[in-house]
């Protein structure tokens, strides 16, 4: 894992390295120092003017690669928050958007429950209309037939009635003859009636 150009594998191994060499140099000092005559101490002057070097024996908590590793797994955390709140958050949205859909969906069934009752209460209410007005014209229909029957009886009652208008006349044999008035000329008949 790499952090702002910070490989920690590359930086450890660099540092055991340097561990290694820093042992070793400490050994040879050692083996030196024994070596040495014990009646000789080093001047003081020396030892002021000799280089810092850096500490081996630093506590971890120090170091550089403890001090990323634990900003490095703070970011993890955040970010392991990050999501788990993103998606607390996205499942909130998706409930709203079901539940949401859910109302719409009911508010349709309910308003196509609402027009289906209107148009079966519209069919009915045509329905009894169309079997009322059936009902007149049957009606009509049979009292207009009744009418027409009475009608042409007494068309024919008439027409059975002698002319009053007709007139007689006599032949030069002497006979009286009937005659028909001028208006009708046809012999009297009979109308049928239409049963």
């Amino acid at each position: 894992m790499v952090l702002r150009g910070y490989d920690r594998i590359e930086v450890d191994e660099y540092i055991e390295q340097l561990l290694a060499q820093n042992a070793e140099l400490r050994q040879e000092l050692a083996s030196s120092a024994a070596a040495r005559p014990a009646s000789a101490p080093e001047p003081a002057v020396r030892e002021e003017q000799s280089p810092q070097h850096y500490d081996v024996d630093t506590p971890a908590e120090d170091s550089f690669g403890f001090r990323a590793e634990k900003l490095l797994r703070l970011a993890e955390r955040e970010a392991a928050e990050m999501r788990t709140r993103a998606t607390r958050d996205a499942e909130g949205v998706e409930a709203t958007a079901r539940r949401r859909a859910e109302e719409q969906l009911r508010a349709a069934e309910r308003q196509a429950e609402e027009i289906r009752a209107q148009a079966a209460a519209e069919a009915g209410r045509l329905k009894k209309l169309a079997t009322v007005e059936a009902s007149r014209v049957s009606h009509l229909h049979r009292t207009t037939k009744d009418e027409l029957r009475r009608l042409a009886g007494l068309l024919n009652q008439e027409l059975a009635r002698p002319d009053p208008e007709a007139t007689t006349t006599t032949t030069p044999a002497g006979d009286a003859v009937a005659t028909e008035s001028p208006a009708n000329t046809e012999s009297p008949g009979t109308v049928a009636s239409n049963p």
